[in-house]
């Protein structure tokens, strides 16, 4: 459910962004174009992770609106620790980039539906990596309380 309703929160604040002018967005988003894009990229899972929920926080905010920034905060906070699971896969890692960078090009074409799906897949897809993974140590786990 949290992630359902991230998920609501991030594909308004994209919506904001897509509807503000062109160059006022790029001038707004322009560190997470630098880092998500143009930088060299970072190969260790916890450093990724860590720009990952400040990318997606970064767009929230950026959409103007501080009362929505502060819930999503929060949700961020709720779910950091389950979120940090996604990034022990360097296969995750790699596409991590790659989404966060179709969804900032989407953005800076004003292309609202395009960026919207991209995101909803990105949250979708680490939703289900994260129950995958936290599934499988659960299995481990009690293999290990069983021998």
């Amino acid at each position: 459910e949290l992630y359902d309703f991230r998920t609501v929160i991030e594909c308004e604040a994209v919506r904001r962004l897509c509807a503000l002018p062109p160059l006022a967005c790029a001038e707004m988003l322009a560190a997470l174009k630098r880092f998500w894009i143009d930088d060299p990229r970072l190969e260790e899972g916890i450093a990724v992770s860590a720009q990952d929920e400040a990318f997606h926080m970064a767009l929230v905010a950026a959409a103007g609106n501080r009362e929505i920034a502060r819930v999503h905060g929060e949700l961020t906070e709720k779910i950091r620790i389950i979120r940090r699971l996604d990034f022990t896969r360097d296969d995750r890692v790699e596409a991590t980039y790659r989404e966060h960078a179709q969804i900032l090009r989407a953005i800076f074409q004003q292309k609202t539906e395009e960026a919207q799906h991209i995101l909803t897949d990105h949250i979708a897809v680490s939703k289900a990596e994260v129950r995958k993974i936290t599934l499988h140590m659960l299995q481990q786990a009690r293999l290990q309380v069983t021998e």
